[in-house]
């Protein structure tokens, strides 16, 4: 049940925030000009989500 709870709170509203900072970087103009920086942003974004969310995870358990 503990999974069920975190998932439905934690990890849908980290998983929607980083879709919605995605979207924002994508369509900028500075997009288009620095690929490789948004490449990266967007790694190091998700990175850090999964770590993060490993450790609220182990903190809920």
């Amino acid at each position: 049940m503990l999974d069920h709870r975190f998932l439905g709170l934690s990890s849908n509203a980290r998983y929607q925030i980083i879709n919605g900072l995605e979207r924002v970087v994508e369509v900028s103009t500075a997009a288009k000009r620095f690929h490789v920086g948004v490449v990266a942003f967007t790694v190091g974004l998700r990175f850090s989500n999964n770590v993060y969310g490993r450790m609220q995870f182990v903190e809920w358990a």
